[in-house]
């Protein structure tokens, strides 16, 4: 019975013997699954859990082994990369380093002992990397939050903005199957900082459909590169600052797949927040996000193509009903005017709990207009 517990290893050559040995040799320190070819070994990858490591012979028929690693690189980034091969071409092994990042190259035969301790050593990186990414995904989102509650204080309306595109993504994600898919909630939520300190009347004169002065379009057209300034210094966000640098136009061509997809996704996200503040109709978001130039990619189009307005699903609740998770469906003031929490704001365990003690001083009154939202507890 295969220990569920040990490292995943997936070992890829077109030599039954090969795999066969290499099996043997690993059965009681990894768990290893076998491929007789790169397609296959592709198939692996989609079909099941992670892998910690994948190992590839380099010549093979058909996918040779510098391939195989670009395309798994694709499918899987986390996954720790280790060509094993008899060749002694430079030329080839140059290639699969550059095409597939590998982290070893090992030479056949190699000994069971150096092919284990070079596994271990592999399997520890992929651990660095998990590791990191769950820092980035909680500790740092946790950081961003705070960011963005103070620009929900600041500037509801820009917070407002952010919370329905961060909405969009959180739709489109799990149809898109990104890896990284914090790089892509933190852009939405991150991508109207730049407007702090932009009076508000200029961000919504496009919903009020106002004609903007020069130095008007100068600030809206700044925003962007603003917040993208401020995001990028923030240790490991710099793709994120980058994605929303690009928000409202093309990236470079070389810029980094992350930011070429990031960035359309937001931009498409941003298309709608315009057409919803101006009151318009969601029914067909499809209609208007081919509209949108420069042209947003099919494939986003389809997975946006079932969003609708925040309005859906929207409830009165009382304060002592209220849930994390749940977002405010409009500004929440207290009985002398002053803002709590604005429209959009994602409630947590500490803003219920101000609500709460503002209810218990007879400050803010119930029942206030809540909503779900994509991935969190239902109403």
């Amino acid at each position: 019975m295969t220990d569920t517990s040990l490292p995943r290893v997936l070992c890829v050559d077109d030599e039954p013997n090969v795999l066969a040995a290499i099996a043997r040799n690993l059965f009681d320190v990894f768990d290893v699954v076998t491929a007789h070819s790169g397609e296959a070994g592709l198939d692996a990858i989609r079909s099941g859990k992670p892998f910690a490591v994948i190992l590839s012979d380099m010549r093979m028929p058909g996918m040779d082994g510098a391939t195989f690693l670009s395309r798994a690189r694709e499918a899987s980034p986390d996954s720790v990369r280790i060509l094993l091969t008899g060749q002694a071409d430079v030329e080839s092994s140059i290639a699969a380093i550059n095409k597939g990042a590998i982290f070893r190259y090992l030479c056949k035969p190699c000994p069971k002992e150096d092919l284990i301790a070079t596994l271990n050593d592999a399997v520890r990186q992929y651990r660095l990397v998990c590791a990191e990414k769950e820092l980035l995904a909680t500790t740092l989102s946790a950081s961003v939050k705070t960011l963005t509650e103070i620009l929900a204080m600041v500037a509801p309306w820009a917070f407002q903005r952010a919370a329905f595109a961060q909405s969009c993504v959180r739709h489109a994600l799990p149809k898109l199957g990104w890896h990284d898919e914090w790089l892509y909630t933190l852009a939405a939520s991150l991508s109207q900082i730049g407007c702090v300190g932009i009076p508000a009347d200029i961000v919504q004169a496009d919903a009020a459909q106002r004609k903007l002065t020069v130095e008007e379009e100068k600030l809206l057209h700044e925003h962007p590169d603003v917040a993208g300034r401020l995001v990028e210094q923030i240790p490991r966000l710099e793709l994120v600052a980058a994605i929303i640098r690009h928000q409202a136009k093309e990236p470079p061509a070389d810029a980094p797949l992350e930011v070429v997809r990031g960035s359309q996704l937001l931009r498409a996200a941003l298309e709608l927040e315009r057409h919803a503040a101006r009151g318009w109709s969601l029914e067909r978001p499809w209609d208007i996000l081919r509209a949108a130039r420069p042209a947003l990619p099919e494939y986003l189009i389809k997975a946006l193509s079932d969003f609708r307005s925040n309005g859906e699903g929207v409830r009165s609740a009382r304060i002592r009903e209220l849930m994390p998770g749940w977002v405010v469906d409009e500004d929440i003031r207290t009985t002398n005017g002053l803002m709590v929490l604005t429209k959009g704001h994602e409630l947590t365990d500490t803003a219920i709990s101000a609500l709460q003690r503002l209810l218990a001083a007879n400050a803010v009154e119930e029942p206030i207009r809540v909503r779900g939202l994509p991935g969190k507890s239902s109403l």
